[in-house]
């Protein structure tokens, strides 16, 4: 069974790290369409607070301006968190059409040294246990409606191993493998389990990107979050499997497609540098909620890096032959 268009008019979303980055610009993409209700759950109060007036203001004058927006502070890291939002949204008389899985966390970090299993574990309760159990909380009712569905926010960190930021990539892959499986599942029940795969996106570039950096980024291209946005909606009513954002991107991944796993992991180790030889990663530095954006540059550099250290390689390679 497909599933049916998309009904904004009568729908609420739900948006995982919508208070900044490319989770508001979904939000903001959302409630462009006419989305009737809107969640949006972050860590820090503030942000919450000022996204919501901002998503309000733009739906003024527009069919979505009777727009009802709602926040939810909440730490996904926690055990308890999607019980807590799921009870916060059922008291408000909502069920949750659109889950948009979209809240990362990612440290440039040695696994295992330097007391840094905190934040391996943290990882893995974000980017992996609270998306499943946001969707087991509001998937079933869903399927029994026979509508809605899910939006996961992946990476093209999806698609090969990154030493110094295992974790984060891990949890993208894993993602990569679950929507794409689930969706199989929920083929007939009328539910869209969709899947976007954004490169790197352009989120407060200013005063960050400089000599080296900033050239990575030119090499590979960069997206501004509402080209991501609008990318991401589309592949939900598209119900896509996996949407990867731009033609760069697309080109990009096919090439490296061609390179074994061991040697892109040895070719990523050595563009990236151990971390103690870079800055953290995410704009606040030691903070446990960043948006999936702020991972741009590092991602840029590791890109660009290893597919000259391959080409050096291959040419190595040559002349010893």
């Amino acid at each position: 069974m497909s599933p049916a268009p998309v009904d904004y008019s009568n729908s609420t979303a739900l948006v995982t790290g919508g208070s900044s980055g490319i989770g508001q610009a979904i939000a903001t993409e959302l409630v462009a369409r006419g989305i009737a209700r809107l969640v949006i759950v972050a860590h820090n109060r503030e942000k919450l607070d000022k996204a919501a007036e901002e998503l309000k203001q733009s739906a003024t004058g527009t069919s979505g301006s009777k727009l009802e927006v709602k926040t939810i502070s909440a730490d996904l890291a926690s055990r308890d968190a999607a019980e807590q939002i799921k009870s916060q949204v059922e008291g408000w008389g909502w069920n949750v059409d659109i889950l948009v899985n979209n809240a990362g966390l990612a440290r440039k970090q040695q696994f295992g040294l330097k007391g840094e299993n905190d934040v391996s574990l943290r990882t893995v309760d974000v980017m992996v246990r609270a998306v499943i159990d946001l969707s087991l909380h509001f998937l079933p009712g869903m399927v029994e409606r026979g509508s809605g569905g899910l939006l996961n926010v992946c990476s093209t960190a999806c698609y090969q191993p990154v030493p110094f930021t295992a974790m984060y990539a891990a949890s993208k892959a894993f993602m990569l493998s679950w929507s794409q499986a689930i969706r199989e599942e929920n083929i007939d029940t009328g539910v869209r389990i969709a899947m976007i795969v954004p490169g790197i996106t352009e989120t407060n570039l200013d005063g960050q990107g400089h000599g080296e950096r900033r050239g990575a980024l030119d090499a590979v291209g960069i997206d501004k979050p509402e080209t991501v946005a609008k990318a991401a909606v589309d592949a939900y009513e598209e119900n896509a499997a996996q949407k990867i954002v731009g033609w760069n991107n697309w080109a990009m991944q096919t090439a490296l497609s061609l390179v074994p796993d061991s040697i892109k992991a040895s070719m990523v180790a050595s563009a990236r540098g151990k971390p103690e030889d870079s800055d953290d990663i995410g704009a606040s530095g030691r903070s446990f909620m960043v948006p999936e954006e702020s991972l741009s540059y590092d991602f840029a550099l590791l890109t660009n890096n290893s597919l000259v250290a391959y080409r050096r390689r291959t040419e190595e390679l040559d002349l010893a032959s």
